[in-house]
């Protein structure tokens, strides 16, 4: 199978050490989520799910961007996973546009739920528009994320998730699952820089 190479990026703190604007340079689609046209006009491709933030998006200039919403009904978790659907998060519904849009190798950034502590659920944008306290993931919701993204691994047995967190960081989350890795930011980084400075 051909490798086509998409750069999933959540808006976890951890992704503050990435250029946005480098992505575009490389030979990989973007897939972004929410308020992130805010910081970078380059992204190719933005999925919401919120209706504040999918109103917002409407009527924001995104230029070439495309705009995903996708159906009320795919907004929360599948409902194989669980029977109690939860709300599901724009970050593993851009994961699923990517794998649509044929890309089978992702590389996660800004995926903070995999990490300890607070930080785990703060957000680059948060007290801005759209991003108030009825937005915000709670410390406790974690597991649960975590055990969503295991098991959406398990049913794209041929996708390679890369979840990139910060050099020397732990996930508190075990994931079992052949087809998922991890990888320090240091090393993303590297991997970044060698291929945007390809002629």
């Amino acid at each position: 199978m051909k490798k086509k190479i998409a750069f999933v990026i959540g808006n976890g703190p951890s992704r503050k050490a990435v250029d946005l604007y480098d992505l575009h340079y490389t030979s990989g689609v973007t897939y972004g989520c929410n308020a992130i046209y805010r910081e970078c006009q380059t992204i190719d491709v933005i999925v919401a799910i919120d209706d504040g933030m999918i109103k917002e998006l409407e009527a924001a200039d995104l230029g070439a961007t495309e705009l995903v919403i996708p159906p009320e009904d795919e907004r929360w978790e599948h409902p194989e996973f669980n029977d109690n659907r939860r709300r599901s998060n724009a970050g593993m519904n851009a994961m699923s546009e990517a794998i649509t849009q044929g890309c089978n190798i992702l590389y996660c950034l800004g995926f903070d739920f995999l990490l300890g502590g607070e930080a785990s659920v703060d957000n680059i944008f948060k007290g801005t528009k759209n991003y108030g306290k009825e937005t915000a993931a709670n410390v406790s919701d974690n597991n649960h994320r975590a055990r969503y993204l295991e098991w959406f691994a398990k049913r794209n047995p041929d996708i390679q998730f890369v979840m990139v967190v910060p050099n020397g960081e732990q996930t508190i989350m075990a994931i079992d699952g052949d087809n998922i890795f991890g990888m320090a930011m240091d090393t993303f980084l590297t991997k970044l820089e060698e291929e945007t400075n390809v002629d």
